[in-house]
């Protein structure tokens, strides 16, 4: 009897890891990527396609914050930026912050913030050559969830994964 339960938790555990890994789907798309100046600051002008799951826009909703992770890699200019988003319940008002800058921009509702993520800029950390390119990815950061969200969050991938695929920077299509 104890080999039966040992091979049934066994294949119960693999059963339930092969679900973890499973396709998920697809919530998150970089449509396009140009370099742009901003008062004299080179930027990474992103356009892109977020679908946050209902599960997502429940925790933004009670307060927990979620944190998009941009990967640039490329022309000297290898980063990882970092853009918050929280509800902030005194004021009840939305917030978007992107690392290292200290102002948050604010929105009265969700719809109005997540909106705003269909286009976003990441400054560059030097001038990038005229001929520069690179590789851009987005996503959403589950290590920064509380640590109670962690291990859920983990478990069920399909609620929770938002990952692009990898995106050629600046867009090679051009523009009219």
């Amino acid at each position: 009897m104890p080999r039966s339960r040992s091979a049934l938790s066994l294949l119960l555990s693999t059963l339930a890891l092969a679900g973890c890994l499973g396709a998920t789907p697809e919530r998150a798309r970089i449509v396009g990527a140009r370099l742009v100046q901003d008062g004299g600051r080179p930027e990474l002008e992103v356009t892109q396609e977020l679908r946050f799951s209902r599960t997502m826009r429940e925790a933004l909703a009670q307060g927990i914050e979620l944190r998009l992770v941009y990967v640039l890699h490329g022309c000297g200019a290898d980063t990882v930026q970092a853009l918050a988003l929280r509800y902030v319940p005194l004021t009840r008002h939305y917030e978007v912050q992107r690392d290292g800058d200290p102002q948050a921009r604010g929105f009265a509702r969700r719809s109005a913030l997540l909106a705003s993520l269909d286009r976003v800029r990441l400054p560059l950390p030097a001038t990038p050559p005229p001929d520069c390119r690179g590789v851009l990815t987005v996503a959403l950061d589950l290590t920064t969830l509380p640590t109670p969200l962690r291990f859920p969050a983990l478990l069920r991938r399909a609620e929770w994964r938002m990952v692009s695929p990898p995106a050629a920077w600046p867009d090679p299509s051009p523009r009219v």
